[in-house]
């Protein structure tokens, strides 16, 4: 009898130690997913972990490691996507529609990584600014084809993409964007002017 009350103890221990592991690795799995979606500040969901997890829970030489290799790949996906369109727009004989839809669709796509990156919480700034810069050459591109040199098409043209910029910038709180389209518009009129 007292080995059967003893054998029961030690198992009623290892059965509550298994409850605490398990209620344990369930709250350090929410910790991280508040942290991921952003329902806490990253500081307070790392106090959190090395709360629960006794200082193993954060490794910030993963994170950095992972922050290199996302804007690495940002870097080449916006550097491929602008050298393709300079590539398009100078260097091939396609049609004017086919050349506006090519890149039209590096735009797009673009756009869709950033905003994929803005809802993972990855800085999304290289490609923004790419598909900018991509949006810029091909609304030129067209209104040279479309104008034929006049150059009031030109200016409105910049102005048009300058207040896009400055829009994009007050709507998503991208003050790059706003910045950069008020200097843009600025030095396009001080270019007018002179």
């Amino acid at each position: 009898m007292a080995n059967t009350v003893m054998d029961l103890t030690i198992e009623g221990v290892t059965h509550v130690s298994r409850i605490k592991d398990s209620k344990t690795d369930i709250i350090i799995h929410e910790i991280r997913l508040w942290k991921r979606t952003g329902m806490l500040p990253e500081q307070y969901c790392d106090y959190l972990l090395a709360l629960y997890t006794g200082g193993a829970g954060i490794d910030d030489r993963k994170k950095t490691d992972s922050k290199k290799k996302n804007m690495l790949r940002d870097l080449l996906l916006s550097l491929s996507a602008l050298v393709i369109s300079l590539f398009v727009i100078y260097f091939t004989e396609l049609s004017i529609v086919l050349q506006t839809a090519i890149l039209a669709s590096f735009v797009g796509l673009l756009l869709g990584v950033g905003i994929y990156y803005t809802k993972k919480q990855l800085s999304p700034l290289l490609l923004y600014t790419s598909a900018a810069c991509i949006l810029l050459l091909t609304s030129m591109e067209v209104t040279e084809e479309i104008v034929k040199g006049n150059t009031v098409g030109f200016y409105i043209t910049l102005f048009l993409n300058c207040f896009i910029w400055i829009g994009a910038g007050l709507k998503w709180k991208l003050n790059y964007f706003s910045v950069a389209g008020s200097i843009g518009a600025v030095l396009v009129v001080i270019y007018i002017s002179l």
